[in-house]
């Protein structure tokens, strides 16, 4: 309380937070749709080439924002929410609407199955997180079973997430999961759930056919297993190490990072929001309503149609 207090005047809320990851997220996408179509049509090896590459390195590092902000607001929206029911409702509505923009960006195809958008992601990690705090609020359990549980309900969400292939996968369910039981100051237990993501995350990469990286073909399961390993060794203790972090909204974001840079370092980019959440104070701020969920479609229809109009597709 001590902290939102003192934030109150000078802080960002949650419209500033919102707004920055919309930001983000629009750098983001516009390198890897329309930068990276663009790339295609250029000569490998050229300066056109080369400079398009770089930008959307840089872009895409900044845009590793995003996605653990959309997460935090996910947790934040059980907290705050009056009605869980119209919230999750909300969040199908517009993972039905997203996937046609989606499918367009991303393939140039009007409805295909390969890959679902991320409101699936955040949908299955609000299911998940709501019926984890039933546990917490409702029952009086030993903390073995609730542990086991707690872990059944990540590990059923992140199946769900993994088998229909919704962006960020089961990796994206964890890093909710991990933010509300940080919240909840069960920080020892987050690396079980980000060995579970782990785990979902081998059975990809062991599967050289489902893969867009054509280099890890060339790695045996073993060796994939091994890397993992040693992913999980470090990732567990930065994620123990959450708890020497004061701020308890800067706590819940570096584990967040923590975790998705388990998946991909350049996950890592995104502890810059470690240090916007020591600025964070709480209050709602300007009220952009739906227009925080609509920009997600509407923003990919746009980049989807600049791609065709540029005859990039």
């Amino acid at each position: 309380m001590n902290e939102l207090k003192e934030n109150s005047k000078f802080g960002l809320n949650r419209g500033n937070l919102k707004m920055i990851a919309l930001f983000c997220m629009t750098l983001d996408h516009f390198a890897g749709i329309v930068l990276a179509a663009w790339l295609h049509t250029l000569t490998k090896g050229s300066f056109a080439y080369i400079c398009d590459m770089g930008l959307i390195f840089f872009l895409r590092l900044i845009g590793r924002l995003a996605f653990p902000l959309f997460c935090f607001f996910i947790v934040e929206g059980l907290i705050h929410t009056r009605n869980i029911y119209r919230y999750e409702f909300r969040l199908f509505l517009l993972a039905l609407i997203s996937e046609i923009p989606f499918d367009l960006s991303h393939s140039n195809t009007l409805l295909e199955f390969t890959d679902q958008n991320v409101f699936w992601t955040l949908l299955l990690g609000l299911v998940a997180i709501y019926c984890i705090d039933g546990i917490y609020s409702k029952f009086k359990l030993k903390k073995a079973v609730r542990y086991l549980l707690v872990f059944t309900i990540a590990f059923l969400a992140g199946f769900v997430a993994f088998t229909i292939k919704s962006d960020y996968g089961a990796f994206g369910i964890s890093t909710i999961v991990i933010i509300y039981l940080v919240e909840k100051e069960e920080i020892f237990f987050t690396p079980v759930i980000n060995a579970m993501a782990l785990f979902f995350y081998y059975l990809v990469l062991a599967n050289a056919d489902e893969i867009d990286f054509a280099e890890y073909a060339e790695f045996s399961k073993i060796v994939i297993a091994v890397y993992l390993v040693f992913v999980l060794v470090v990732s567990s203790v930065v994620l123990c190490l959450t708890i020497f972090i004061k701020n308890k909204n800067a706590r819940k974001m570096f584990a967040a990072c923590a975790t998705l840079g388990a998946m991909s370092p350049d996950e890592l980019a995104a502890m810059a929001n470690v240090f916007l959440m020591n600025y964070y104070n709480g209050e709602k701020g300007k009220k952009i309503g739906w227009l925080f969920y609509l920009y997600y479609p509407l923003h990919l229809a746009v980049l989807a149609g600049i791609c065709k109009l540029l005859k990039f597709y």
